[in-house]
């Protein structure tokens, strides 16, 4: 019986090892919450302290949206309005930190929707910046924000700032073409940024966070085919959930590196991933649109391991 027992382990692990090998991993579809023409290319999912989702609009209606169980779809403030706002982040304050693409600005929005500037004039390649993408904001007040020259690997390289609390912004890294979502690990110690080095193969790179507000080199995090990296987010354990735009899939990257699972969508377009807060921080909230960026597309999904906020 031992025997067999040691036999049936060994096909067992074979048969992971196959599956591991051939891509195999754990796949969901994820759930529809919401559709609107008006929203065009949906962008920077966010969540607040009271758990409610707020996402841009980058369609007919430029501004934020917010959605929540009870209440719906609401549009929330038309702010950012030449181009539509990219990347939002929420503080510990509930402040409401938006990237303006169209007017190369980094903008705050106070929970009385009171709008100020945080840092303009600030481009470091004149002529060749799409203006600033997607943003994250640290514990003690210091904000990084990316700023791409394009996205499929064959562009100059972008730039990736840091902006100290109280602060004028810098620049941070130069390294990478197209840097695109930006996160901080769990502990505040680790910068992650995702790019594309072609048109459907993908890095994260990180670069150690230290006290005086240095950093140490740039290292490749993970490799990922079949992607066209945009934004992510990171679960409790430091996992990153990295969304593919134009393949509608979204890929949960380990600690080491590696692919563990994957979520779909209908709508290929997927740009960007939050989780929820409280009792919903087991919910990936994504946004998407079609390829033609007319119909914008809020998605969500179950995970196992929840977010860390």
């Amino acid at each position: 019986m031992q025997r067999v027992m040691k036999y049936a382990a060994v096909s067992l692990l074979l048969v992971l090892c196959a599956c591991q090998q051939g891509n195999q991993i754990p796949t969901q579809p994820a759930e529809l919450v919401g559709a609107n023409a008006t929203w065009g290319n949906t962008e920077g999912p966010a969540v607040d302290s009271k758990g409610t989702l707020y996402f841009t609009s980058r369609g007919s209606y430029k501004g934020i949206v917010n959605w929540d169980e009870k209440n719906g779809f609401k549009e929330w403030l038309a702010v950012a309005t030449k181009e539509g706002p990219g990347g939002l982040y929420f503080d510990e304050q509930d402040n409401l930190f938006v990237t303006a693409t169209g007017e190369q600005q980094i903008l705050k929005v106070a929970p009385d929707k009171k709008v100020s500037v945080v840092a303009e004039n600030f481009d470091a390649m004149p002529g060749k910046s799409k203006g600033p993408n997607d943003l994250v904001v640290l514990k003690d007040g210091t904000i990084f924000f990316t700023e791409p020259n394009g996205y499929d690997g064959t562009s100059p390289k972008g730039t990736i700032y840091r902006i100290p609390k109280d602060g004028k912004p810098a620049v941070f890294s130069q390294e990478i073409t197209g840097p695109n979502g930006i996160i901080v690990s769990p502990d505040q110690t680790t910068l992650f940024v995702s790019h594309n080095v072609a048109a459907n193969t993908s890095h994260i790179n990180r670069w150690q966070l230290k006290s005086d507000g240095t950093a140490g080199p740039m290292e490749q995090f993970a490799k990922i085919e079949a992607c066209q990296a945009d934004g992510m987010d990171i679960n409790q354990q430091g996992d990153i959930w990295l969304t593919c735009y134009s393949h509608g899939a979204a890929y949960l990257i380990t600690p080491t590196g590696q692919t563990k699972e994957k979520i779909t969508t209908a709508q290929k377009a997927l740009t960007n991933a939050i989780f929820g807060r409280g009792p919903n921080r087991n919910w990936l909230y994504m946004t998407s649109s079609d390829m033609d960026r007319v119909t914008g597309y809020i998605y969500r999904a179950r995970v196992q391991i929840g977010g860390t906020r």
